[in-house]
Parts: C-alpha cells; structure tokens; sequence
C-alpha cells in the first residue's frame, strides 16, 4: 500500500489525485528500532511522521539530568510537528518505546499539501487544537488532581499505552516518582478505566 492510500484509511478522507501523487512522490516508509532516538533536544528537525505501528516519546533533560515525559504517540498519531510549528530547533528529544513503523513526510510536502488540499489542511488544524486541549488539561490536571487522579485520567486518555509503557516514564509524565505510581498501581488493581 502507498502512503497516501495508508494516510486516507488512516485518517478517514479523501485525498485529491495530484495531492496523493505528491505524497506518494515525496513521503516514506521508515522503520525504527525500539530505543532509537528519532530526534535530540537542539536539533532541527525537517520531517513530520505518521506512526503505522510503535509508540514514541518526547522528554526534556532537567538541570540535574533527569529526564521527564513531555508527551507520547502511537498508532494514527503524528509526531515532529514542532520544527513545522516553530522553524527552530527541537526543545526535546524523541525515542521510540516500541519498534515502530511510520509514514516520513517532509516539512517541505507538508507546506505544499495543506495548501493545496482543504481535506488535509483541515485535518492539520484539527490535530493542533486537540494537541492544544491536551496541554490545558494537563496543564489543569497537575494543579487540581493529586497523583491517583492523574494516573486514572492519563489510563482514560492513553488507554491502549498504560499497558505498553513503562512505569518510570508513566510516572514522569504525570509528575510523580516511579515507587509512587507503582504504590497507586497495586492499591487499583480492579479499577476499570471506561
């Protein structure tokens, strides 16, 4: 299956013909290995990626080296759209949890579809707003949830990930320490996250 047939299942629309030919022209398939670091904090990066299969995390480094979940992706999901809204280079890193498989298109395909294609550019208006409302919900969790209530919200939100992740980057996501989640785990055993 070509790119643009994939992204079109994946994403429920409908692509014009010279658009999909565009995609097909310029986008690619890539793999890569779980731990493998898609992108380092200070580096420019000039690809947006459509994951297939696999999870990816970006994280900040603290002054003291401590790393801290900034925010995960996984399958029919986007990452990388950063440099594409800043033009400057990455606050953070990104690294795959998983072995993944994604969709790689150009920053420089990016800019030429969402003009040429209202479906596409839609759509990219569509994922920055729901990335907007998961920053303020994170933003209001921190402040009004204590540490259960924010491990609840993030296995609601990230249902098919609570599973697939490990604990240590769980518990920096939601700003505790990795022996505190692991406690909240084991005192919730037999919650249900519907």
């Amino acid at each position: 299956m070509n790119a643009s047939r994939y992204l079109e299942l994946a994403l429920k629309i409908k692509i014009d013909a010279n658009v999909s030919d565009m995609i097909n022209n310029e986008a690619s398939f890539v793999d890569f290995p779980a731990k493998h670091i898609v992108l380092l904090e200070g580096m420019k990066s000039t690809n947006l990626y459509f994951i297939i299969s696999g999870i990816v995390r970006g994280y900040y480094i603290d002054e003291q080296g401590n790393d801290i979940t900034k925010c995960f992706s996984s399958e029919n999901e986007f990452f990388s759209s950063e440099g594409l809204r800043k033009e400057s280079v990455s606050s953070f890193t990104i690294e795959c949890l998983e072995h993944c498989q994604c969709i790689q298109l150009p920053y420089v395909l990016i800019y030429k579809i969402i003009k040429a294609d209202e479906n596409l550019n839609n759509i990219f208006i569509k994922y920055y707003l729901q990335e907007i409302e998961k920053l303020e919900n994170r933003v209001k969790n921190s402040a009004l949830m204590n540490a259960e209530e924010r491990y609840i919200d993030f296995c609601r939100q990230y249902l098919h990930l609570h599973d697939r992740v490990e604990l240590k980057y769980i518990a920096s996501y939601i700003g505790i320490r990795a022996a505190s989640l692991s406690r909240i785990r084991k005192e919730m055993k037999n919650i249900s996250y519907n």
